[in-house]
């Protein structure tokens, strides 16, 4: 970034960041700032007295020139120029304008930024105030300020004659909103599974019933449903590639009929997308699912003339709308940047291509218990986290007298809580405590929702909610971004500061994430001790994106309560041999005293890593694996940034080539109930001896959790479609052509085949091993009953 504030940067330091950006501004935009550059540098020298005549570039009486030039570069792939002081800039020869970019995000950040202006001033009468610094927008000038006056039109809820009251109106009607009839809400506490869930899975063993004597080719009445493994299946973030990627592997376990065997399905970011299409618009159909999104993901979602069409227009508009604006008037929290992208998500995904038959059910997440009640399909689990930062250094000074507490806060620093969304319940598991789906957006106290006659916070903003990476700490977000960034002077005085100033931006979110009214005030008393004291006292829960913690959702999964025997972990997260997202779940099980993680599921790392990793593990300095690693990979940045860069300019596959000669597509890992486990199976498994030691750890009596990892690596089946190396591929990409669309859904299901037979055999070990263990159980109770039968008769005889 490059920033000069009012006062006078030297006229050299002016030059060389003009030189920066005119390069960057070429090659990304091809356009000549020849003239820009000129008006910039015309005022730096009338503000430093010189007698430089630029009056034909800017108004006569600028007193201190302040020019801000922003560049974004690589992945934002574009750069704006914005001028502020008391005077506007004035050119009489603007630059050639250019439609926006398909896929590019500075488009969409400046969408967010005027939509959330236009937000603020719903209820400001000074609109024109607002119209007016939209003015100076790089696109859509012109019809901007009379799209944005359409939209405060909308969204005036006290006109009679507004959409936006006739969308008030019907808010109170149970014959679209049933759930505001259903008063109070009660929060439940406990771990238990809620009696809904409870049912949906005994409802569920008789299709997994059915779906078992399928896919393994054995009779239906052979089965006990006690036998039954309890299989889950999680998709990663990653924009719309994990999106259409897990498509891919859905597709895939449909086909081979895993699906049928499934009892549940969860998600975060960008899969969590995809399920809310699988279980509303596309009904559970994945050749409706495909089509969907050929046709809907083609315009970007900032591209605002489709946007505006649909927000503007009859039956779209109150569709799309009538959730921010409940939001608003009922004010369930503030309105957040991740709500704004939530509805231009919803406006290209949750948007049939007949745009005429849009269906207000398809907005509610416990609306999807019509068909998840009857158990024909896996219930849905979406999730998104809040970060708990923890005690600052004062008040740890204020618990002094309990050094235990002070000393547990001091290893806690700052942390995720986990959230879920079902059809029947949000909640989590951490606090213990769940309200129901449908009371979702009623304020709470003591346990009681205290609002009537509001309807369910819906999907148009939880979207935004459940993939709101950009809401992610300053640290986190520049890790995402900077691999794409260009290797110049900048960017590396960026990475300077940043690795300087780590620590503390670990605990900034520049964008606040969204929030919902927190339901735990006033049950303090009830809920763990545990809990940080934050919990009790703010207004609103905060949620972001759960990749901010893990980028697959595993720990839902690993409740006792759910017994998941198997979890299908399809990954379509960027960068995939560096992320740690299963070394983090064995950390999160040690720290929970979860038995049956497989210990050794990962990709490989080096003997070097292991030991500092194993060292960090054991010191008090950190808390949880995801620290250790942090620290053990945070010197390795640098070199894996300076090997992606040379991948790139070579062509190559990169990381991802190396992913797939060390690990493959499909890889099975099965932990140990045992609490210590010394065995390490070897993670390459392609041989004949790891297919046997597989088959041991899946058949013994002490067999944890099997975890089936399906990195989205590329494929030699599938040529040219690389998920480091594919523009298309990339996370921050919000266009896909029905011809990426097919490459990307090809490459996911060529991975998941060529390990089909092994998953299909692994899933029968496990049907054959819990069988064996009733059993053996039953044996052993008609042993100790004969025994004892024998022992009363002995003793009645004597």
């Amino acid at each position: 970034m490059l920033l000069f504030r009012s006062g006078r940067p030297s006229g050299s330091s002016i030059i060389r960041a003009l030189a920066t950006m005119n390069i960057a501004i070429k090659k990304h935009l091809n356009w000549d700032i020849t003239r820009i550059n000129s008006v910039i540098y015309a005022n730096w020298l009338n503000s430093s007295g010189s007698s430089a005549d630029g009056s034909y570039f800017f108004r006569s009486g600028w007193k201190k020139s302040t020019a801000y030039a922003l560049f974004t570069g690589g992945a934002f792939g574009t750069a704006t120029i914005l001028v502020q002081d008391n005077e506007s800039l004035v050119m009489n020869d603007e630059p050639p304008r250019k439609g926006p970019e398909s896929g590019t995000w500075p488009n969409l950040f400046e969408y967010y930024n005027q939509l959330q202006a236009a937000m603020a001033a719903i209820s400001d009468t000074s609109w024109d105030s607002v119209v007016d610094t939209m003015k100076d927008s790089m696109s859509y000038s012109i019809s901007l300020p009379t799209w944005m006056r359409k939209i405060q039109s909308i969204m005036d809820t006290k006109s009679n004659d507004s959409l936006g009251f006739e969308i008030i109106e019907d808010s109170t009607d149970i014959t679209l909103n049933p759930e505001v009839a259903w008063t109070p809400a009660h929060v439940r506490l406990g771990p238990q599974l809620s009696n809904q869930e409870v049912k949906f899975r005994k409802n569920r063993a008789k299709f997994t019933k059915k779906g078992l004597a399928k896919y393994l080719n054995i009779p239906v009445s052979s089965i006990d449903e006690r036998d039954i493994p309890t299989i889950a299946v999680t998709g990663s973030g990653g924009g719309y590639r994990a999106m259409v990627a897990t498509c891919g592997y859905i597709i895939s376990l449909q086909e081979t009929g895993l699906l049928d065997c499934t009892t549940y399905l969860a998600g975060v970011s960008g899969s969590t997308w995809l399920m809310a299409l699988f279980y509303t618009l596309a009904e559970y159909d994945t050749t409706k699912l495909i089509d969907h999104i050929k046709a809907r993901t083609g315009v970007h979602i900032a591209f605002l003339p489709a946007a505006m069409e649909l927000f503007t227009t009859a039956p779209t508009d109150k569709f799309l709308l009538h959730g921010i604006i409940e939001k608003l008037h009922y004010n369930y929290s503030s309105v957040s940047l991740p709500d704004i992208y939530g509805v231009l998500l919803s406006s290209r995904l949750l948007v049939p291509n007949n745009e005429l038959i849009v269906d207000r059910d398809n907005l509610k997440i416990s609306s999807q218990r019509r068909i998840v009640d009857t158990g024909a399909v896996p219930m849905p689990i979406y999730t998104a986290v809040r970060h708990e930062f923890g005690l600052a250094e004062a008040e740890e000074s204020k618990t002094q007298a309990d050094n235990t507490v002070t000393q547990q806060h001091k290893k806690r620093e700052s942390w995720f809580q986990w959230f879920e969304f079902t059809p029947y319940e949000v909640g989590c598991e951490e606090v213990c405590a769940w309200i129901p789906t449908w009371s979702l957006g009623r304020r709470w106290r003591n346990g009681v929702s205290v609002d009537t006659a509001i309807p369910e916070l819906n999907l148009t903003l939880l979207l935004g909610t459940f993939g709101s990476a950009f809401c992610a700490t300053l640290s986190h977000f520049y890790k995402e971004i900077r691999p794409a960034l260009p290797d110049i002077s900048i960017s590396q005085s960026l990475d300077n500061i940043i690795k300087e100033n780590d620590d503390n931006l670990k605990e900034v979110h520049p964008i606040t994430p969204a929030g919902i009214p927190n339901y735990l005030l006033g049950l303090k008393s009830y809920l763990p001790p545990s809990c940080p004291e934050s919990i009790h006292t703010e207004k609103d829960i905060n949620l972001m994106d759960a990749g901010m913690d893990n980028n697959l959702a595993l720990y839902p999964l690993l409740r006792p309560e759910r017994e998941v025997d198997m979890i299908l972990a399809f990954d379509s997260s960027a960068d995939i041999p560096d992320v740690p997202w299963l070394e983090l779940t064995a950390g999160y099980t040690k720290k929970r005293g979860i038995l049956g993680w497989p210990v050794e599921a990962g990709w490989p790392k080096g003997e070097d890593m292991e030991k500092d990793l194993e060292k960090m593990e054991e010191s008090e300095e950190v808390d949880s694996t995801r620290e250790a690693l942090d620290k053990v990979q945070k010197e390795k940045d640098k070199a894996r940034r300076k090997m992606m860069s040379r991948s790139r300019s070579k062509q190559s596959k990169g990381p991802a080539d190396a992913a797939a000669k060390s690990l493959g597509p499909v890889t099975i890992w099965t932990g140990s109930i045992e609490e210590k486990s010394t065995d390490r199976a070897d993670e390459h498994s392609a041989d004949e001896e790891n297919t046997i030691d597989e088959e041991y750890k899946l058949r013994s009596p002490y067999a944890g959790i099997t975890v089936v990892y399906c990195p989205l690596i590329p494929n030699k089946t599938i040529p040219g479609v690389d998920p480091d190396t594919s523009p298309y591929m990339s996370t921050w990409n919000f266009i896909y052509t029905a011809e990426d669309v097919d490459n990307v859904i090809a490459l996911a299901q060529a991975n998941f085949g060529e390990g089909e037979a092994r998953i299909r055999r692994a899933v029968r070990l496990i049907y054959e091993r819990k069988k064996q263990q009733r059993l053996d159980r039953g044996l052993a109770m008609r042993e100790l009953w004969r025994e004892g039968i024998l022992h009363s008769g002995r003793s009645t005889s004597n």
